[in-house]
């Protein structure tokens, strides 16, 4: 059992990593600033606890050892990248380590968390459901028109807003009998948690977003579960074509988005290239015309964005295209590579793939929750994988934080190996 008290410190500690670990979602959401200050508290928070605990990372002996210690590599790659590409083009640009502080924040966390007590863990139960609910409610009772009815919170914009409401609606609905058997409550909470999310994506008309749906559905197909969840996977596919289906006959805003695709791209072929679409396919072009001028190290954190006029001039790339490419790439790869070259791209790659073979490692972990956890990481990994092909899902500090904070709740769970705790249903994590 958590102490009750961090050693050394008055402070309570059992309450706080739970209050953080049910709320965290929601105030991603609900308050400006919210995802980076809880992130970067609680990282303080375990890195104290680590040290004064001394249970810092043991000598690698085994394959689960490995991957930690892999997991927390990751998540330093892309300070490092960046660190190396401005140190190259003798420059600093403060803002560019903003949000790969973040990842790097968020392995403390996760060391501390793996060691934490399951009772403690289990407050991340109901926190996507929370999270998606919150999301919901932002939808409904504050909502901000950011254009052409497209609705977001009042600081974050329909695209974030939208990717992160559909993919806390899926881990709520994953979250089913998480730790045991859920009363029958608390399953409908869930399941409205899925509604939720949905429906709040449904209203941003956030296309990138809704791409990850189709993905997610085949990641959920094939990916091993335990025994007693294989029947989903008979269902699956038609729940989802049954949820796709409704969503478009029933909302005047999907069916416009997703004509305006055939729109934009019929419109790109007659020359007429300054469609949502159309914007996006010139800024890929220039970015990957820019590339070669320093495929290493990339052209900087200010440098992508400052290259742009030449290919205006040139003809490359529209006037507003170039407006729009200042402000992001629209891709994260491209952004990364762009900016800060191959070992750019292979931090980011990193910042993807060595959480997702964590998440691999334990999809058939013998605790049902450690598993499940695992099929969650998996899911929110390739959900931010294709929410990236559109958006840069890392240019702002609170979706990084949101990233960072999820996948090291999720892999603690995952890789959990604090002496075994009976949960409510008689199982335990181990």
């Amino acid at each position: 059992m958590l102490p009750s008290r961090l050693p050394g410190s008055p402070v309570p500690q059992r309450w706080l990593w739970g209050a953080f670990l049910l709320l965290y979602p929601a105030a991603t959401l609900v308050v400006r600033g919210g995802a980076s200050a809880l992130l970067l508290a609680a990282s303080l928070v375990a890195v104290y606890s680590l040290i004064v605990s001394r249970s810092l990372p043991a000598p690698v002996q085994d394959a689960s050892a490995r991957l930690a210690v892999g997991f927390c590599f990751a998540m330093a790659a892309p300070l490092c990248a960046v660190a190396l590409s401005e140190l190259w083009h003798r420059q600093l640009t403060l803002g560019a380590f903003d949000s790969p502080a973040r990842f790097l924040a968020a392995a403390p966390l996760f060391l501390a968390l793996r060691k934490a007590p399951a009772a403690t863990l289990r407050w991340a139960d109901l926190s996507f459901g929370v999270g998606a609910m919150a999301a919901l409610g932002i939808s409904v009772f504050a909502p901000r028109d950011w254009g052409d009815g497209r609705l977001g919170s009042t600081f974050l914009n329909p695209i974030h807003f939208g990717a992160i409401a559909l993919v806390l609606g899926v881990l709520s609905a994953l979250s089913l009998n998480w730790w045991g058997k859920d009363p029958l409550g608390v399953r409908l909470f869930k399941l409205a948690g899925l509604a939720a999310g949905l429906l709040s994506s449904l209203q941003t008309g956030a296309r990138g977003g809704w791409l990850a749906i189709p993905v997610i559905v085949v990641v959920l197909a094939f990916v091993p579960r335990e025994r007693k969840g294989r029947g989903w996977r008979k269902v699956l596919p038609f729940a989802a074509l049954a949820i796709a289906l409704a969503g478009y006959l029933a909302s005047h805003t999907v069916r416009e988005r997703i004509h305006m695709i055939w729109s934009d791209l019929s419109q790109f072929e007659q020359g007429h290239k300054d469609t949502s679409i159309g914007i996006r396919l010139q800024i890929y072009q220039a970015v990957l015309s820019l590339i070669p001028r320093d495929p290493v190290f990339g052209l900087g954190a200010d440098g992508l964005a400052a290259s742009l006029q030449s290919l205006v001039d040139t003809g490359g790339m529209t006037p507003i295209a170039a407006q729009f490419g200042r402000g992001e790439t629209h891709n994260q790869m491209l952004a990364y590579v762009g900016s800060f070259g191959i070992i750019g791209g292979l931090a980011l790659a990193a910042l993807y793939l060595m959480p997702a073979a964590l998440f691999w490692n334990f999809r058939a972990a013998p605790a049902r929750c450690a598993a499940r956890a695992a099929l969650m990481g998996v899911v929110f990994v390739v959900a931010f994988v294709t929410f990236g092909l559109t958006v840069e899902t890392f240019n702002l500090k609170m979706t990084a934080s949101f990233y960072a904070t999820v996948i090291a709740v999720l892999a603690a769970i995952a890789s959990h190996n604090a002496p075994p705790v009976a949960s409510a249903a008689g199982r335990s994590l181990q």
